[in-house]
């Protein structure tokens, strides 16, 4: 099976339900106009979402993203992420990074969540595979953005 590359989806199309409550959550921790802090999101608040959950730094020059927490979820699927930077991932083919690198941007740039999907094959079964989820920035002063939240769902595993 060809992999279809992590692609923008609008929210209306998002399945998974652990990123529609990461979603509904995130927006409860908005302050006015100033975007949540990373302190604002409270991992006893979305248990059921921490296996799928990830948070990234953001370093702006060069852009970059490093993988800061990885959900246990996620590392079963794919490979430990926490640490190491997504340019270093070796589970991920360079145009898939570049893609997701992409997506990161616009979050980054436009200040706003990212609803995606990616199809692919199981690497341990080799069956299909969709990855739903999103990007949502945070920022430590309401302003600059340094982090954001994801959350990787595999709805078709349940």
């Amino acid at each position: 099976m060809s992999r279809v590359l992590a692609r923008e989806i609008p929210f209306a199309e998002l399945r998974s339900e652990p990123a529609r409550s990461f979603d509904a959550y995130w927006r409860s921790k908005h302050r006015g106009d100033l975007l949540p802090r990373r302190q604002d999101i409270d991992p006893a608040e979305i248990l059921g979402i921490l296996p799928v959950f990830i948070l990234v730094d953001i370093e702006e020059e060069p852009f970059r993203v490093r993988y800061r927490l990885c959900g246990t979820r996620i590392s079963l699927l794919d490979e430990e992420l926490t640490g190491r930077y997504l340019d270093e991932l070796k589970n991920t083919s360079l145009e898939e990074k570049e893609r997701v690198l992409s997506l990161y941007r616009t979050a980054f740039a436009e200040r706003r969540p990212v609803y995606l999907r990616s199809i692919g094959a199981s690497q341990q079964t080799g069956n299909p595979l969709a990855m739903e989820g999103a990007i949502w920035p945070l920022s430590s002063d309401g302003q600059r953005i340094d982090k954001c939240a994801v959350v990787e769902d595999f709805p078709d595993l349940g």
